[in-house]
């Protein structure tokens, strides 16, 4: 009888603890943790501008905005403006000859008018006394005409030509008749007369060009180089 009470103690202690395990497990909260996709409304855009041009102005790369051309009206080019009007020139025209005049004065010297050729071979001088008028001489001579037999280049017997009250004839002579003297100690013979120019004093007229100096008056006169010394 014993044996049988202690069967129905065990059988009923072994119902009881199945049915608190049953209770417990159906109570017992979840350990499973859920982590939610949550972002952050202070994350940067990664949405880029757009390169597509506004409607409202043009293209770079369209026709319409190409700016104005520098040979277009609207570009202000200077080429496209009006040249400026020649102004007349105030320089003396050459005369029939050729040549150019210049002022006589700025070959006054001394109470006299004195020029040189640009090569200073030949000097010159408008004479206001008498005999001489206007001549020239030679600082050295090629060749001499046979009508100064007794000139050479030495000083004193130096080839000279001059024009005188519509004679005209071949010399020599022994000083600087006809080259100027400056009183400030400047290199004598005057301004330069340069090739193309012609200067009148006194009613006398004298060319320089690269064959020489040809000096005259009413038709008469000379011409002089280092190869030829002429009258006419």
């Amino acid at each position: 009888m014993r044996t049988v009470l202690m069967l129905a103690a065990v059988a009923a202690l072994t119902g009881g603890l199945t049915a608190c395990g049953a209770e417990s497990g159906s109570s017992l909260p979840s350990t499973t943790t859920q982590h939610s996709a949550t972002y952050s409304s202070d994350a940067p855009s990664t949405v880029r501008p757009s390169s597509a041009p506004d409607a409202g102005s043009p293209d770079a790369n369209s026709p319409g905005a190409t700016s104005p051309g520098a040979g277009s009206p609207g570009a202000g080019n200077p080429d496209t403006e009006a040249p400026d009007t020649p102004k007349p020139s105030t320089a003396p025209a050459p005369d029939k000859n050729g040549f150019t005049t210049v002022d006589a004065g700025k070959y006054l010297l001394d109470g006299g008018y004195y020029f040189q050729s640009p090569t200073g071979n030949i000097m010159c001088g408008f004479l206001t006394a008498a005999p001489y008028g206007v001549g020239c001489q030679l600082g050295k001579a090629n060749i001499i005409s046979p009508k100064l037999p007794n000139c050479t280049d030495a000083p004193n017997r130096k080839v000279a030509a001059h024009l005188y009250q519509g004679k005209s004839e071949l010399l020599c002579t022994s000083q600087g008749i006809f080259v100027g003297i400056p009183q400030d100690g400047s290199p004598a013979g005057g301004a330069v007369l340069n090739y193309g120019q012609s200067v009148t004093v006194n009613g006398y007229t004298c060319d320089s060009s690269s064959q020489g100096v040809r000096c005259m008056a009413d038709g008469h006169g000379f011409a002089i180089s280092a190869d030829d010394q002429h009258a006419f």
